[in-house]
Parts: structure tokens; sequence; C-alpha cells
């Protein structure tokens, strides 16, 4: 028998190997100028029965591979049976990481979304990590119990769009939250007891903005001091308007040695105990060695990337 179940679209990179479950659909705000994600749709929330059915499928699924190992003789090596399925997330046949999406599942009711959460934890009995991206402006609105009450039920993560900590850039990609609003979102999320991953963009200030980026957005971080900082570097897609700005010369790219001075200048500025990650985005190509645990590795990082800068600076005089 095979069963299928809906799947979110999009995913943050730590969760390749985990199982995706979609409780909503599509993006809350969905006006970034940088992103090409979920346009034309709008927000919906699924049901909690529907959300649960599909819980119930992937535990079929999961059960069905199990079966099929035993049967075949790798009954000691279910996984490997799973991923040659295309199943990443059934490690030996036990379900250990689940993220939720879409882009903001933590607009939901709460309680409808901590049934869903609970409700993963009954079924996959051992689960060590349920996760969700969340909107910092939906943090800032939702009340301190509700999200100790999310933070019970068994969701142990959240991965918030920083992007930038500059009012003015903020404002220019519509991001459509200020700076002192991510503080308080993301302290909101740390003190209710959540593991809190916030994304930073290189290159969303462009030539033109890149040293208020850099320097308010360390500023913001170290307000909030944040369990993960990872960098994606911007990458225009044509289908956003901020890529008719740059085509129409209003926002200038910015260059790589520029993109390399701009992250040196963010890790500088920086004053947190956060792990930095930036081998998990493909668009990060030209980061050496930049990834660690701040503040220990600093002094490795900023070698890293005079180290990179040099080479880029010498390749651009040949």
């Amino acid at each position: 028998m095979t069963v299928y179940y809906e799947l979110p679209p999009f995913r943050p990179p730590t969760e390749a190997y985990s199982l995706l479950i979609r409780a909503t659909r599509n993006c809350s705000w969905n006006r970034c100028e940088f992103c090409s994600m979920y346009k034309g749709s709008r927000l919906e929330l699924r049901a909690v029965e529907e959300v649960k059915q599909d819980i119930i499928t992937a535990k079929m699924i999961a059960d069905e591979i199990m079966e099929w190992a035993w049967k075949i003789g790798y009954g000691d090596r279910v996984g490997m049976v799973a991923r040659a399925n295309g199943i990443l997330w059934l490690n030996d046949g036990l379900v250990k990481n689940v993220f939720i999406g879409d882009s903001n599942s933590v607009i939901m009711k709460t309680e409808d979304f901590a049934q869903i959460i609970s409700f993963l934890y009954q079924t996959f009995p051992h689960l060590e990590r349920v996760t969700s991206y969340a909107r910092a402006k939906t943090l800032v609105k939702k009340r301190p119990d509700e999200l100790r009450t999310l933070r019970e039920a068994g969701l142990s993560r959240l991965h918030v769009g920083l992007e930038t900590g500059d009012d003015e850039l903020l404002e220019y990609v519509k991001k459509g939250a200020t700076a002192e609003e991510m503080i308080i979102g993301g302290r909101k999320a740390i003190a209710a007891g959540f593991e809190l991953s916030e994304y930073v963009m290189p290159g969303l200030g462009g030539k033109e903005r890149w040293e208020q980026h850099a320097g308010e957005t360390a500023r913001v971080l170290n307000e909030i001091n944040p369990h993960f900082i990872r960098l994606r570097t911007l990458g225009l897609a044509p289908n956003t308007p901020l890529y008719e700005k740059n085509r129409q010369g209003e926002f200038t790219l910015q260059s790589l040695e520029g993109l390399l001075i701009e992250v040196r200048t963010l890790i500088q500025n920086l004053e947190v105990t956060s792990q930095l990650v930036a081998s998990d985005f493909a668009s990060n190509f030209y980061l050496p060695q930049v990834d660690g645990k701040l503040p220990d590795d600093k002094g490795r990082m900023l070698r890293a990337l005079d180290n990179a800068l040099e080479k880029a600076q010498s390749r651009a005089r040949a």
C-alpha cells in the first residue's frame, strides 16, 4: 500500500532529515520584496483533524517501511531501507525530528497548534525535536502564557527571519516588523523556553546600505542573544520587487569583496553566546570556516574572513 500526505514546500536546511508536516499553507505576510516564496497564494489554516490525519498517514508509511525491511531481511537496517525509498526522516525505525510548516504556523490558535504538537508526540513517542518557522510580529502578539503552552506541548525550536536589524532597510524591503519588534519577539521566544534560530541576510543592504545593515543587525542580535545565528546570503529571484529595483538601478548588488567586509563587520560587532552557522546555505559559498561558537571562535572566524578577503582582492587585481 502506498499512501501520501501534504508536505510543506519549504524547510530550513537543518530539517533535511526531519519529518515534514504542514499545519498552515503559505505565508501570513507575503510582502517581503526579496522573497519569491508563496507568491500569489494566501494564508490558509488547516483544520486540526486534517493535520492529525497527515500525521497518522506518516505513521502508516513508517510502519510500512519497517514491515518491508523485516520482510527482505534488513530489519536491523530500517534507516537504510527508508532512505533507499526516499524516506529520510525514519532513523532506524524511529522518528526523532519534525518540522511543522509553512512559514508562520505559530499564527494558528494556540490551542489548535498545541493539539497538533501533542499528537505528534503521542504518535511518535521517540521525538526529540519539533520545530517551526515564526514571524517576530506574531511572537510579539502572542501572550507569554500562549508561548509557554506551545513549548510545554513540545515545540522546541523556532526559526525566525530577522534578515536585518536596520529599521530603514526593514521598511525598504517591506519586512513588516521593526527592529524593536524583532528584539521583543526574540526575547519572548527565549523566555518561553524555545531554542531560537535567527536568520540574517548578507547583501540585503546592497552597496548602498551595507554598513548600517551590518552594524544594526549586530546590535539587534546582541539584544536578543539567540541560540543560533544563521547566514543566508541574498539571492535575487526574477519575480521579486527587489530584483526589479536592481534592474532599474535603484538597488546595487553587493560585490564578493563587499560581502566579506560586511560579514566581517557583523561578526566583529557581535557580543553574543550564539552558534553562528553559514555552511548550510549554498549561497554562502564564499564564507570558509566561519561556522563556530561565539565569542570563543570569533578570532578564528575573523582570520578566515581576512584570508578570504585577501584572496578576493588578489583575484580582482589580477
